[in-house]
């Protein structure tokens, strides 16, 4: 019955330790290198903030937007945007069920590993 006891405990430390490995962590600032960018936004209502910016290139890049964009989502989803705001570098971790960038909380998965910041977005 002990072995028993110690197995189960053995099981359900390793699950939580699976679980606070997904956990979320703050990003360090990369050197902020600020960019500016052109083309058509998508933003997945619910969620914590995953948006995505697809260029005239083909070129993509995962936003990380502020909260007056995200409760307005309708407002923005599907129009020809103007960003401005700092590069950031999202981690590949499977595991990864979202994370912060400063202020902002977006998911682990995405169109790319470059995140941007907004700091200002703008219809055309």
């Amino acid at each position: 019955m002990t072995v028993q006891k110690l197995l189960i405990a053995a099981v359900l430390g390793g699950a939580a330790a699976g679980c606070q490995s997904a956990a979320t962590k703050p990003i360090d600032d990369v050197g902020e290198a600020q960019v500016e960018v052109e083309g058509v936004v998508e933003i997945y209502s619910g969620g914590h903030g995953l948006g995505y910016i697809t260029l005239d290139d083909g070129k993509c890049y995962d936003l990380a937007l502020p909260a007056n964009v995200l409760k307005n989502s309708q407002r923005w989803d599907t129009k020809r945007v103007l960003i401005k705001g700092s590069l950031q570098f999202r981690p590949r971790l499977d595991e990864m069920m979202w994370f912060d960038i400063k202020d902002r909380k977006i998911e682990g998965f995405g169109c790319s590993e470059d995140v941007i910041y907004v700091e200002s977005i703008k219809k055309l």
